[in-house]
């Protein structure tokens, strides 16, 4: 199959319209391609609505797809790109939220309670200069993630989402018509580390997302960035 290459650092000069799925990784300041993202099976462009799917994982069945691992060193940071070219057919305004991401070993197939939280981000900044992360990655067209330190030596699934809060003041009950839309993308990595410590708090992303179903993720009243995304506070302490 061949793949486009993506230049992280020309992402900025981009009209930015989108961020619906996630086109392209590679080592910050190095360039981006798709080698190591899994393929989508859903339309890449349609976010998840329904909490109880099990397309929130990844939008893709694939998990076993051959592609090739982006080679990391545990405590370096990698540049992710998102599609900053097409609307996406769900809604005409780009998402607006909060994004999360989930490391999970590769020998799990993402299956079960796996999935370990390593970093989030809400509406962070202090007073006027505060954002959502999605306006961080509109203002480049790219994110800069940092692989912890603790992690350690082998293959891992990397969940990114970003969260689009448009309707997130009711659930996702019955018609799925509202509640908050999902956009996730997996992509495997290899990660090099003098650590072997297993991933720390990892859990099901079915079980820690089927509260929204009748519960809304952003409840009336409350302020930016002041509510409980999914699953627990993601871990950031040494290996032991």
């Amino acid at each position: 199959m061949k793949l486009a290459l993506i230049t992280i650092v020309s992402c900025m000069a981009l009209s930015v319209k989108s961020l619906t799925h996630v086109t392209g990784v590679g080592l910050e300041g190095k360039s981006a391609t798709a080698d190591a993202l899994l393929p989508a099976e859903l339309h890449p462009r349609m976010p998840v609505i329904d909490v109880q799917s099990t397309d929130l994982i990844c939008r893709t069945s694939s998990m076993s797809a051959k592609v090739k691992p982006l080679v990391v060193e545990a405590g370096t940071n990698i540049g992710i790109v998102w599609d900053t070219k097409n609307t996406s057919p769900y809604t005409d305004a780009h998402p607006n939220g909060p994004c999360t991401f989930w490391l999970a070993p590769y020998a799990s197939k993402g299956t079960g309670p796996v999935w370990s939280k390593f970093q989030e981000f809400k509406f962070e900044g202090s007073d006027d200069s505060a954002e959502w992360c999605t306006s961080k990655i509109l203002d480049k067209g790219y994110y800069v993630l940092n692989i912890p330190a603790y992690i350690g030596k082998g293959k891992y699934y990397l969940r990114t989402e970003i969260i689009d809060i448009t309707d997130a003041q009711k659930s996702n009950y019955e018609d799925f018509t509202a509640g908050p839309r999902f956009h996730s993308n997996c992509m495997v990595l290899e990660v090099t580390s003098n650590s072997t410590a297993p991933l720390k708090n990892p859990v099901s992303i079915l079980d820690v997302y089927k509260k929204l179903y009748k519960t809304p993720l952003f409840p009336k009243g409350t302020p930016n960035g002041k509510f409980a995304l999914p699953g627990p506070a993601p871990y950031s302490g040494d290996a032991e």
